[in-house]
């Protein structure tokens, strides 16, 4: 959530409380009751949304993905240098041909052709077993490989997941704001309207004013409230 959405959600929160605070002054009028009651499911809308979008920041995954491709390219490139040493000795040329690529060529690939790349080298190991076993390429190799392939794609997949959640949270707080911002409009106009308690539409007004203030102070390109 930014900073101009937490201050006025806080603004929000505080208005609702003071309704709740003076109930009498307007549960006799239908309109208003309304109005308060769409007001409190928008704000509980905003929570919830707010809570699954701080959950899916994908921070913490992008790390994780980057060292299991870290380590996956290691692996392949490790595993292929032995290979190649095989092929070039017992002169298989087209085992030799697909182990010729550079560490680099692997951190330049995106994430889906070095997946399939590392498939590749896992395949073309597995038929040359237990003869791999002298240039230290054995089962436990091509297991590991294995492992690692599946890790670091699923890894992908679940930062790619907490990145689409984390959006479509960020979108739906956008539209829950601009819902927000409608509401109490057309509360401000109930409040002036229908209210007679002066003392508590004063106090509404000004909850609403300081956070307009707040946000003239700190520059926020904020829409009319």
């Amino acid at each position: 959530m930014k900073i101009s959405q937490s201050n006025y959600l806080n603004m929000s929160n505080a208005v609702l409380v003071h309704f709740d605070n003076n109930a009498q002054v307007w549960t006799g009028i239908r309109i208003v009751v309304e109005c308060v009651g769409k007001l409190r499911t928008i704000l509980i809308d905003i929570t919830d949304t707010a809570t699954i979008q701080s959950k899916n920041n994908p921070v913490g995954h992008t790390a994780s993905k980057e060292q299991a491709r870290e380590e996956l390219e290691d692996l392949v490139y490790r595993t292929a240098l032995r290979v190649r040493s095989y092929a070039g000795i017992v002169g298989d040329e087209v085992l030799l041909e697909k182990m010729r690529f550079s560490r680099s060529s692997l951190d330049r690939m995106g994430i889906n052709d070095l997946l399939t790349h590392s498939r590749l080298i896992l395949d073309a190991c597995v038929p040359h077993l237990p003869a791999l076993g002298e240039y230290q390429v054995d089962q436990i190799t091509v297991d590991e490989l294995q492992q690692r392939i599946e890790q670091t794609s699923h890894l992908y997949a679940q930062r790619d997941t907490v990145i689409d959640q984390r959006m479509e949270a960020t979108a739906r707080l956008q539209r829950l704001f601009d819902e927000l911002r409608k509401q109490l409009k057309t509360l401000d106009d109930l409040v002036e309207g229908y209210i007679d308690d002066y003392v508590f539409a004063a106090t509404y007004f000004n909850a609403r004013r300081i956070h307009d203030l707040k946000n003239r102070k700190q520059g926020k390109d904020e829409k009319d409230v």
